[in-house]
């Protein structure tokens, strides 16, 4: 682990968006791919193996980012403004088994029980803000080195929700973060 934990902290922000975006845009050509290629609708669903490794990829690259950001950015923040961390190990982990659990209920068996999906994913919804909350308040505050407000963090975390255009401002902060804090080491 600590080795995606340095790869995602040191990496530059073409290398995490070329990782994460080029992964999904695979997933999505070869799910697009085998719809048009279907010759009756039986035989959509069967997207393959590429489609699964490219969102497989997709997945853990994307948990794998936020992961690193937070757990750096958590060890580096003044002890008396330090946000627990519980909740976000949480938060990271329900929304993987979230997609599994989506892909093998919904897909497998056809039918769509709303009852069941809609809480599931909402709480999915709900832990992805919530990473980006942790990550993006953990950023304001190991920069200010002084509690923030919704107004120090807002730009971060809108930022983290348009990842392909965010990535190109947060990542290099990271780098540049991670740089000073291993030189002080």
């Amino acid at each position: 682990m600590k080795l995606v934990y340095r790869f995602f902290l040191s990496a530059k922000h073409w290398q995490i968006f070329l990782l994460i975006f080029g992964a999904y845009c695979v997933g999505q050509f070869q799910a697009m791919f085998s719809v048009v290629g279907a010759h009756s609708p039986n035989q959509i669903g069967g997207f393959g193996i590429l489609f699964w490794f490219a969102m497989a990829l997709f997945g853990f690259s994307f948990v794998a980012w936020f992961w690193s950001m937070g757990s750096f950015l958590g060890s580096i923040v003044r002890p008396e403004l330090k946000l627990r961390p519980a909740l976000f190990h949480v938060a990271l982990i329900y929304p993987v088994f979230y997609a599994f659990f989506f892909f093998e209920f919904v897909l497998t068996t056809k039918t769509s029980s709303g009852s069941l999906i809609v809480p599931l994913h909402l709480l999915a919804m709900f832990c992805v803000l919530y990473i980006m909350y942790f990550d993006s308040k953990s950023l304001a505050l190991v920069e200010r080195e002084i509690p923030v407000s919704f107004s120090d963090w807002a730009v971060p975390f809108f930022l983290l929700w348009f990842f392909p255009f965010g990535v190109w401002i947060i990542q290099p902060k990271i780098n540049r973060l991670y740089i000073e804090n291993l030189r002080r080491a």
